[in-house]
């Protein structure tokens, strides 16, 4: 297993013309004086380095992003794909209850539920629908589609495209540099890149890395970030007995050796979000009783 990595340098959340600092001051100012219904974000020593706990923000890393297209919303319900594996739905989750607000997730059917997808169904406030697909991006279109006929908002795979999102993540960067200074490097995980994109912007003079876990990555998605392609399956777990904090064996995990080898003096590993918050969830729920599996054509759940 490998994925295509772009080789382009562009940044596509950066308005054109500007730096990247002067990005970095465009999302600040973006952002403004929204307050926050969460905590600030939780930074511990590691060596020389430091690591940026966001698995214990509540929705994780996400909820830093994803708050504010939450709050200023106009409708009721919000509407996102849940894919196998990934910590957004359950942010989503998380910051939709706290804004008395429904959630509809549309999730790939399958014979079994993921871990990650099953504990939603802990949130009484999430509605889950299934649908046979052969590729993400179909599930997107349904997805975006009911939202348009149900007077609901629908959130981007990835919160990608999102504005206020890159500026909650600029500002979770004020914030840290505001704690431990500007970091030199940046070490994380990728998926849709939104994450790794605002970071540098965030932190516009420090130096990238990346693994992409779990899907080729395209033009202007990752910036001008380093990025290298893991060499296992996306929903492949491994060991992670040897990183001291918990995290997700699917994601996180597998960019920490190359930080822990390689980062800088000052640098910062991103952890999005942990298994262990997953599980609890899924304690709550019987497994069992989740009918997720569909016929191909049989489109039910879009009514």
């Amino acid at each position: 297993m490998k994925f295509n990595i772009t080789d382009s340098r562009v940044n596509k959340d950066i308005p054109f013309g500007m730096s990247r600092e002067e990005a970095r001051q465009y999302y600040t100012k973006l952002w403004g004086d929204f307050e926050t219904k969460f905590s600030n974000p939780v930074i511990e020593p590691y060596k020389d380095k430091f690591i940026l706990r966001a698995d214990k923000a509540p929705g994780g890393l996400k909820a830093f992003g994803a708050e504010r297209v939450i709050a200023e919303s106009d409708k009721d319900t919000l509407v996102y794909v849940a894919p196998r594996q990934g910590h957004a739905p359950d942010a989503i989750a998380m910051i939709a209850k706290a804004y008395n607000k429904k959630c509809v997730f549309f999730m790939p059917a399958s014979k079994m539920v993921s871990d990650h997808q099953g504990a939603l169904f802990s949130y009484d406030h999430c509605q889950m629908r299934f649908v046979k697909i052969a590729a993400m991006p179909v599930l997107n279109k349904y997805a975006k589609e009911w939202a348009n006929k149900n007077n609901a908002h629908f959130i981007p795979f990835g919160l990608t495209g999102e504005p206020t999102v890159t500026a909650g993540l600029v500002n979770m960067c004020n914030m840290i540099s505001q704690q431990v200074g500007h970091p030199s490097e940046i070490y994380c995980a990728v998926s849709t890149g939104t994450m790794i994109r605002a970071l540098q912007i965030g932190w516009p003079h420090a130096k990238a890395f990346g693994l992409a876990v779990a899907r080729n990555i395209k033009d202007g998605e990752i910036g001008e970030a380093d990025v290298k392609s893991a060499t296992m399956p996306f929903l492949k777990k491994i060991n992670t007995k040897h990183i001291p904090f918990p995290t997700t064996a699917a994601y996180d995990a597998k960019a920490w050796d190359m930080f822990d080898k390689h980062g800088s003096a000052g640098s910062i590993f991103i952890n999005v979000g942990s298994d262990e918050h997953i599980t609890r969830n899924l304690s709550q729920v019987d497994v069992s009783k989740i009918n997720s599996n569909r016929k191909w054509g049989d489109l039910n759940d879009l009514k």
